[in-house]
């Protein structure tokens, strides 16, 4: 088990679900793809997707609140 380097109580691990931010450069790539009625619906289809999750572990002190990812 693992231990807080502030107060030295134990650390439990906590998994979290982190979404991807999308880039400026995508977003304007599917903004100009909106505008031609085709590759629109397309692009379309991708954007209500969603974006892609990544699971991180967080490890909390119990004691104080302090995590360190």
């Amino acid at each position: 088990m693992r231990q807080c380097p502030r107060c030295g109580g134990p650390m439990t691990a906590q998994a979290v679900s982190v979404l991807k931010p999308r880039g400026c450069l995508t977003v304007l790539f599917y903004i100009i793809l909106l505008c031609i009625p085709v590759l629109g619906w397309i692009a379309l289809f991708f954007l209500l997707r969603g974006r892609k999750s990544r699971l991180r572990t967080y490890f909390v002190c119990n004691s104080c609140g302090y995590s360190r990812g």
